[in-house]
């Protein structure tokens, strides 16, 4: 799906993913290393690039261009003092000349018979003072990607997302991203979407993916793949646990003993709304090795918990809040915490269809210890308009909205220029065109300093009978 009007240009010529023959230009704008410019907010413009992914092209937002695009486009970055993405800049997110380095705090290969690795505190603990803070763990690592994916932006009309689309925008999210060992897409794995007419291939590749990763890298480190999923349950199998995901219904993961009474401590609260039987998805981020039989094992594992609209939420007001603004038709831009902790103050989502500036909206959860004059104070320090939910003064419907305004001036034009299949934050899933005689569009400038353009839930290391719901 493409916005109608989104428009880019090419030398004097203005075009509109709508037209039939779009994906062909596109092609040959790549090959002829030509520049698109975004028009979302008139001329000039905004540059952008083209890159190649599994043999399809796709539109990526030039760094540290985010904020010069008008509200409602696909390729406008939020404020970065309202994210936990920027706690990172400079440490657990760097430029390395055309590529995003990611500085993780857990491995991703481990030697001979180690053990796993300690757990990692859980995010509603108050962070101690570690540099690995300043590291990606799996919690912020699977943030990062899914801001990435542009699964935190909603457009504001009605779509299906399913986990097809899901897989597709987190493999183009982690195209040039490394990590010290190389490529982070030559370790993250994303299930196939099953079909049943084709388990058979897909059990092949899957084997062969598992196989290239069960022995050890001739310095008897054995090599760990990192896990991205939906969860459909976790039973008790044997001396440990067995945790069945969806579109692998032929594959499990053993979880041990360990592990297990560390998920039950960590994420127990996310464990009691996944029993509740929640609406939406529960995704897990995991580390795993590869036996030499072919079975995987997790080594460090997370949560989270997304909407029927994949897009992340932390307890039940954010999830009412979410259907709220689904149902109302309204635009917003979720916001994740990634290594802060859940008692900092800061906003769950921006309303992005308030005029030309976001909207913070903020949502207290009683059940934690963050004061309500914490979050006032907090929010009435920022430049831009607030909203607070409070579950202690509130706890029944959703209070009543900032009313959507159409934006002014040259944004205006981009009003509809949302759509929740083309909003990775620094990578549309609308390929694009460009021409001129402007820098050559296969990469960015090497130019940029801080990777501030680029986006639930703690970590822990490696199971009474658990038995969790899906969808």
């Amino acid at each position: 799906m493409r916005s109608a009007m989104a428009q880019y240009r090419i030398g004097q010529a203005i075009l509109s993913p709508e037209q039939p023959d779009f994906d062909q230009m596109l092609g040959s704008a790549y090959n002829s290393r030509l520049r698109p410019i975004c028009q979302c907010v008139g001329d000039p413009g905004v540059p952008m690039y083209i890159v190649q992914i599994n043999g399809r092209f796709w539109l990526k937002r030039m760094p540290n261009t985010g904020r010069q695009h008008a509200i409602g486009c696909a390729s406008w970055e939020m404020p970065e003092e309202f994210s936990g993405r920027s706690d990172l800049y400079g440490s657990g997110l760097t430029y390395d000349e055309d590529k995003i380095k990611l500085r993780l705090s857990f491995p991703l290969s481990r030697r001979g018979s180690q053990a796993p690795p300690a757990a990692a505190k859980s995010s509603t603990d108050k962070p101690s003072v570690q540099a690995d803070i300043k590291r990606l763990t799996l919690r912020s690592l699977l943030h990062y990607l899914w801001d990435e994916a542009g699964l935190t932006k909603w457009p504001g009309k009605s779509t299906k997302r399913n986990w097809a689309f899901v897989n597709e925008s987190l493999t183009i999210a982690a195209d040039g991203k490394t990590v010290k060992q190389g490529d982070l897409q030559h370790y993250l794995y994303l299930p196939e979407p099953w079909i049943k007419e084709h388990r058979e291939e897909i059990a092949g590749r899957r084997r062969e993916r598992f196989a290239a990763t069960s022995g050890s890298d001739g310095k008897n480190a054995h090599q760990l793949l990192l896990l991205i999923a939906e969860v459909k349950e976790i039973k008790q199998a044997g001396i440990g646990f067995s945790t069945v995901l969806f579109h692998l219904p032929d594959c499990s993961f053993i979880m041990d003993q360990k592990l297990h009474e560390r998920l039950l401590r960590h994420f127990g609260r996310e464990v009691r709304m996944w029993t509740g039987k929640s609406p939406g998805h529960i995704m897990i981020a995991a580390t795993f090795s590869v036996s030499p039989e072919g079975s995987p094992q997790f080594e460090e594992v997370s949560l989270m918990f997304v909407s029927e609209e994949w897009i992340p939420y932390e307890n039940v007001y954010e999830l009412a809040l979410i259907q709220k603004l689904v149902a109302d038709k309204r635009s917003f831009l979720r916001l994740l915490r990634y290594n802060r902790p859940s008692d900092a103050p800061m906003p769950a989502f921006l309303l992005t269809d308030h005029g030309n500036e976001p909207v913070a909206l903020y949502v207290i959860d009683a059940e934690f210890s963050l004061d309500d004059r914490q979050v006032e104070a907090a929010a009435s320090a920022s430049k831009y308009e607030y909203w607070v939910w409070s579950s202690r003064t509130h706890a029944g419907a959703v209070p009543t909205l900032p009313a959507p305004l159409p934006p002014t001036g040259t944004s205006a034009a981009t009003a509809s220029h949302r759509d929740p299949l083309s909003t990775q934050s620094s990578i549309s899933n609308m390929p694009t065109l460009s021409g001129g005689s402007v820098p050559p569009v296969n990469q960015p400038s090497a130019a940029a300093a801080n990777p501030a353009e680029t986006g639930a839930h703690m970590s822990l290391d490696a199971g009474d009978p658990l038995e969790v719901g899906g969808r």
